[in-house]
């Protein structure tokens, strides 16, 4: 166990440590207020000598001893003024120089920033020590002369690039300059005009040297990337924009009077995807527009001077720069009015028919066109039922072994729609005669009847005379009249002989039967197999004239005729003749009669 003696030599002790520590802390503070007042009396020494750097550090170095107040208040004020300018530089110091080496140019920009706001700052302040102090401080850590060197190397590097061409990323070199404080450049004007005139003589002199190797696209491409960037950068480029125009209207307007069409519509699709860089009223947009425009009329004459393929073609061309999907549409009605026969070309292109039968206005079709195919024994029908459906098309094999004639007869259904007439070698009589009717709401042929007679000639709409039929009229002449069941049987006309005549030729029709409709100019169609006619007396009778595989002069020439020749007419559509020449068929301008 400890004693009670013991314990009362510890008490003592531990009170002689304290004393003695209070003792030395005592005297501790005691010598650092002394070196404080003397530091202090050091530095304002300095102070009066003028020497304001080595009185702001010795006053600094006065602060870090802890101890009595001492020195005036507000010279003590002023001094650790000196000391907040000189950390705040060193700070900026510290801050820049890393910046500068590793070419930081926001940072570099920042540091400079701030550096000539807490400048100005300094400067506002009353004490004029303050500012000379500043002064000496920056000067010391070579902060204006480290950033001039930099900027400095920034513009005459720049310079040379652009002077060269070779700028290897133009949007660095741009903000490098715009980041450059003004008064590197003698101020926001000075330098405002000196950056145009370098920018301007970079860009003439790249515009130059792309438009020698580059093609159109890449040239307005980068020329375009160029005035983005200026704009980026918030420098005017009202100057490269005119010299882009210049350049672009120079070679638009080239391929323009060289009728270069795909090189125009090349051009103006590349430049008005760049219409967001350019004037709002630039010129060659203008020009593209006028031109365009032009070009759309001139499809519009073809059309008008039924030159389709012409008309089409230009329309196609243009498609790269509008929608020419509603002016096709246009053309093509036009042109399927005039020649119904492309609707049987669009639907059967690899089909050969001869012959073909176009028309309008019957059976709710407003323009249709029928093609016979002697050897595969069918008859095709298509057909457009108003301006905004879509064709319709169908066809109609027949059963029979020989060689068919194809009439539009004078005969109506129900509809007031005249009767397709087919004649075919009979079995039993001479011929066989089929009616039928194109249902476009069916997409298909109704056949209405079928009759084997020696003779069937068509009266009017609802009535035909029929000679020797199988059944009731055998031996007769008997009238027939046309209804909803067909054929039917009405009256004996007079009684036949038996005679032992030799079948007739089916492709040769009955010298009574009545022939095709006439609508719209066409004439009467003339069946397979009849005779050449001749033409009418013509003043340029005796020479030959130029055979069209179509109806316009459009369509390729296939051969030549010559007026005095008797030629076979199969069909007569819009001022034109199809004619069958050489054991082929083409088509002839109609010839104008004499006086």
């Amino acid at each position: 166990m400890i004693s009670s003696y013991q314990k009362s030599l510890w008490s003592r002790n531990l009170m002689l440590v304290l004393v003695v520590a209070a003792v030395i802390g005592v005297a501790l503070k005691i010598g650092w207020s002394l070196q404080k007042i003397k530091l202090y009396d050091q530095a304002q020494a300095y102070y009066e000598a003028k020497d304001l750097v080595k009185a702001e550090e010795t006053f600094a170095k006065a602060n870090e001893h802890a101890g009595i107040e001492y020195g005036d208040e507000a010279w003590t004020t002023q001094m650790s003024g000196l000391t907040d300018i000189r950390e705040e530089l060193g700070s900026l110091s510290r801050q820049a120089q890393p910046a500068i080496k590793d070419n930081r140019e926001e940072e570099v920009l920042q540091t400079y920033r701030s550096y000539q706001s807490f400048k100005r700052e300094v400067e506002g302040r009353q004490e004029a020590q303050a500012a000379t102090f500043f002064q000496t401080i920056s000067t010391r850590l070579g902060l204006e002369k480290g950033w001039s060197a930099y900027y400095q190397q920034a513009i005459q590097k720049a310079k040379a690039q652009m002077q060269s061409l070779q700028v290897s990323d133009q949007q660095a070199l741009i903000h490098t300059l715009v980041l450059v404080p003004d008064e590197f450049f003698g101020g926001t004007e000075k330098k405002a005009q000196e950056l145009e005139t370098h920018f301007r003589r970079y860009e003439t002199a790249k515009l130059q040297e792309r438009a020698d190797s580059l093609s159109f696209l890449d040239v307005i491409t980068q020329t375009a990337k160029s005035i983005e960037l200026y704009r980026q950068e918030g420098i005017s480029s009202d100057w490269l924009q005119k010299q882009l125009e210049r350049y672009a209207k120079g070679e638009i307007g080239r391929v323009i009077r060289q009728n270069d069409l795909p090189g125009f519509v090349a051009m103006a699709k590349a430049y008005r995807q760049i219409q967001n860089v350019l004037p709002d009223k630039s010129e060659v947009l203008a020009t593209i527009e006028t031109h365009l425009q032009s070009l759309i009329e001139q499809a519009e004459k073809y059309a008008k001077q039924h030159k389709f393929t012409k008309a089409t073609d230009l329309y196609q061309e243009l498609s790269g720069l509008l929608d020419t999907s509603s002016l096709l549409a246009g053309v093509d009605e036009l042109w399927t009015q005039f020649d119904p026969s492309r609707l049987l070309q669009q639907k059967y292109p690899d089909q050969a028919f001869d012959p073909v039968f176009t028309g309008s206005d019957h059976w709710g079709a407003k323009t249709y066109a029928i093609g016979v195919d002697q050897k595969e024994r069918r008859i095709y029908f298509a057909a457009k039922p108003t301006e905004n459906e879509a064709p319709v098309s169908f066809d109609l094999a027949l059963d029979i072994d020989t060689d068919f004639t194809f009439t539009l007869s004078k005969l109506e259904d129900d509809h007031d729609s005249p009767v397709l007439l087919v004649s075919s070698v009979g079995k039993e009589r001479a011929y066989i005669y089929t009616g039928v009717v194109p249902q476009l709401s069916k997409n298909s042929f109704d056949t209405r009847f079928v009759i084997e007679a020696d003779d069937l000639t068509v009266e009017d709409a609802a009535r035909v005379i029929v000679k020797n039929a199988v059944g009731p009229g055998e031996n007769e002449l008997a009238s027939f009249e046309f209804g909803r069941k067909g054929l039917e049987y009405v009256e004996k006309l007079e009684d036949l002989q038996p005679e032992h005549e030799e079948p007739a030729d089916p492709s040769v029709p009955s010298a009574t039967e009545e022939e095709g409709d006439s609508q719209n100019g066409q004439g009467t169609p003339e069946l397979p197999g009849t005779p050449s006619v001749e033409l009418p007396h013509t003043p340029s009778a005796g020479h030959s004239v130029d055979v069209y595989a179509g109806p316009g002069k459009e369509y390729k020439v296939i051969g030549q005729v010559s007026l005095d020749s008797s030629i076979q007419v199969v069909t007569d559509l819009n001022g034109w003749y199809q004619i069958q020449f050489d054991g082929k068929e083409g088509w002839i301008e109609t010839p104008k009669t004499a006086n």
